[in-house]
């Protein structure tokens, strides 16, 4: 404590001090007594200084001055120059705190958590630390009377910065889920372009087995999402070489697979993540044939898939499949569903 006592030090008395620690009563008593010797004034306290460690920014920020406690030459010489401008900004109305309200960027920081960009995704993109996002949106995390208090105000490079962060799938982070649609449109796309799905999925490093579950999912990962979107900017104008009879098979294989589900290719789209999905086409052929048929499993075979798989994706018993192949002279298709034929059996 600092400054003169309150009340008198005499033992019981409660009078104000004017000297020597003692009340006017009892001054001029200890006075009169010679006893003022007993009441020697203490020497002013020296406060010990505080010296943060040399990494800490001292003259870069009030932090070690306000905050540590810190009492070294560049904090004070800091401190003074801070307090010099302020109350000069002041006197000429050229004041500004730096500081500006918190409710836009906590309702874009909300925004950007809703589209999939979570707090610390955030933190990470603008460059501002964890704890100043988080508490924009669950108030202060410090224990004491101001838990839970939102923050009125942030400053404005702090703002600036947060706002920047757009609602793209660039900005999600790699495990992020997002819709599959874009993901499937594009996929569709390249197949109505020729592309068949083994090469599709050797480009998206996905094996074959997993690819057309890929597919039949509502939503994917933003990393491959974005790993799809690249393959797709590179392909969408170009068809698969079909100089060879192989590859020409595949290629044609591919665009009868995609006809007959009425895949739409690249150009059928402005904007393949959100336009809405085009109403069915009625010239399109409600009924396939046995050649169709086959010519589908055969393009699924070669994608990789399980003969279990296909059968689901066709809506066909395997058996019925294999026989269908037998028909036709096409044993090189029904051997892959004779195992499976024989499992249903047992």
């Amino acid at each position: 404590m600092t400054g003169k006592p309150q009340i008198c030090t005499h033992r019981g008395c409660t009078d104000k001090p004017v000297a020597r620690r003692l009340c006017k009563r009892h001054y001029q008593a200890a006075w009169k007594a010679g006893k003022l010797g007993q009441h020697v004034k203490q020497p002013p306290r020296k406060k010990d200084p505080k010296i943060c460690p040399p990494e800490h920014r001292h003259a870069a920020a009030l932090t070690c001055y306000n905050l540590h406690q810190c009492r070294c030459t560049p904090c004070i010489e800091h401190r003074a120059e801070t307090d010099e401008r302020r109350k000069k900004d002041k006197a000429y109305g050229r004041y500004d705190s730096g500081l500006v309200d918190a409710t836009p960027v906590r309702e874009h920081i909300l925004a950007l958590c809703e589209f999939g960009i979570g707090y610390k995704r955030i933190a990470q993109l603008s460059g501002v630390g964890i704890t100043p996002v988080r508490s924009l949106i669950w108030g202060r995390q410090d224990p004491g009377p101001r838990y839970g208090e939102l923050p009125k105000r942030v400053t404005r490079e702090k703002a600036e910065r947060i706002l920047a962060v757009q609602m793209t799938f660039e900005n999600l982070a790699g495990g992020a889920k997002v819709s599959a649609t874009g993901t499937h449109r594009r996929i569709q796309a390249l197949a109505a372009r020729g592309w068949s799905l083994r090469k599709i999925s050797a480009r998206l490093n996905i094996t074959e087995g997993n690819f057309w579950a890929l597919q039949q999912r509502d939503q994917v990962t933003a990393d491959t999402h974005r790993r799809m979107a690249a393959i797709y900017e590179e392909l969408w104008d170009q068809e698969p070489p079909h100089d060879e009879w192989h590859s020409k098979a595949a290629y044609t294989r591919a665009l009868n697979f995609a006809g007959r589900r009425g895949w739409l290719p690249p150009l059928a789209w402005d904007d393949i993540d959100t336009d809405p999905d085009p109403e069915p086409s009625t010239d399109a052929p409600q009924t396939t044939g046995a050649d169709a048929f086959l010519e589908d499993v055969e393009f699924l075979l070669e994608a990789g898939e399980a003969s279990e798989q296909i059968a689901i994706i066709l809506g066909r018993k395997p058996g019925a499949i294999a026989k269908l192949a037998e028909r036709h002279d096409r044993l090189d298709l029904a051997r892959h569903f004779w195992s499976t034929k024989r499992q249903d059996a047992a």
